[in-house]
């Protein structure tokens, strides 16, 4: 397929997603009313907002389907063609994945709070140390990100 084609063809498909989403968007408000219950909205615009969500999701998914997919093409062709030039990528990639993993396997732990408990919310001993870890991967990047700024701010005054 040539190039004008595709684009053509996609500027189609973009302008239908944001139609459809448009019209989902006006039905939504022209079917709610002030002073609604849960039930009310639900049974007077639900399945609008299921078709947006359903939109929204798929939307999303195309895109970062599409990012990752590049980025792996695009890194997998200089991989290729020059190796060394992509060390320092696989370098942090990989400290990354370690990153990951230490965080889920010796940093989390299975404990489920009381007040879960308590509340009656089931939560399992994996659930927890994947909420857990999560959030340990997360703490450990921003720390690093914000080391990473002042390194590069101290270093550029240095220099």
């Amino acid at each position: 397929m040539d190039g004008n084609k595709l684009t053509r063809n996609l500027s189609g498909l973009r302008l239908a997603i944001i139609f459809l989403g448009v019209s989902l968007v006006i039905k939504i408000l022209l079917s709610s009313v002030p002073d609604e219950s849960f039930i009310e909205g639900d049974a007077n615009y639900g399945k609008y907002l299921d078709g947006l969500f359903y939109i929204i999701y798929t939307v999303g998914a195309a895109c970062a389907v599409a990012a990752v997919g590049f980025g792996l093409f695009t890194f997998g062709k200089n991989l290729k063609n020059d190796f060394h030039s992509q060390i320092g990528t696989l370098t942090g990639l990989s400290f990354f994945l370690i990153l990951g993993l230490v965080s889920y396997f010796l940093l989390a732990d299975s404990t489920v709070l009381n007040a879960y408990e308590a509340s009656g919310i089931t939560v399992t001993s994996s659930e927890s140390v994947f909420a857990g870890g999560s959030m340990i991967f997360v703490y450990i990047l921003g720390i690093a990100a914000m080391l990473s700024v002042v390194w590069a701010e101290v270093s550029s005054i240095i220099k």
